[in-house]
């Protein structure tokens, strides 16, 4: 009887346990960074299996006083037929980040896709940015996504 008692008292503390640790957390912390005095948000990817055509790819969000700073790169480990850098601002709206504007470059015959562009935008929200990257090489294709955290652009 003692052995059942204890089995019970236990499973019964691991229920409460669990159901005190369920904590619902809002959308708006999802993928939004809310530390104050954020400047810039940034990524970085490169391939697991470096030495083929693909080195690198970098992503970097900033606010200029109000302005938002993109910066992309596509780096090669050669010289390549094509170095693409697609980059997607997003916008969040309270529940999702939303497609807001983008730039789609491709750099022929070179090893790396440098871009940044300034680009005002509307204040009080939180903006993420996207980034795809690709490198074709000798019929050789490679490539990899990259993603920032949300940086509000105050008033």
């Amino acid at each position: 009887m003692r052995k059942v008692w204890k089995k019970f008292v236990t499973v019964c503390g691991c229920l409460a346990a669990a159901s005190v640790g369920v904590v619902p957390v809002p959308a708006a912390e999802v993928g939004v960074n809310e530390r104050q005095g954020v400047m810039a948000v940034e990524d970085t990817y490169t391939p697991r299996t470096r030495g083929r055509v693909f080195y690198q790819g970098y992503i970097q969000l900033t606010d200029h006083d109000g302005v938002a700073g993109i910066h992309g790169e596509t780096l090669a480990e050669v010289e390549a037929d094509e170095v693409g850098l697609n980059l997607y601002l997003e916008k969040y709206n309270g529940s999702n980040f939303d497609s807001y504007k983008y730039w789609k470059t491709v750099e022929y015959n070179v090893s790396k896709n440098i871009k940044s562009y300034q680009i005002s935008v509307p204040q009080g929200y939180y903006y993420r940015l996207r980034g795809f990257h690709y490198v074709d090489a000798d019929g050789i294709y490679e490539s990899g996504g990259t993603i920032t955290e949300g940086l509000k652009i105050p008033q």
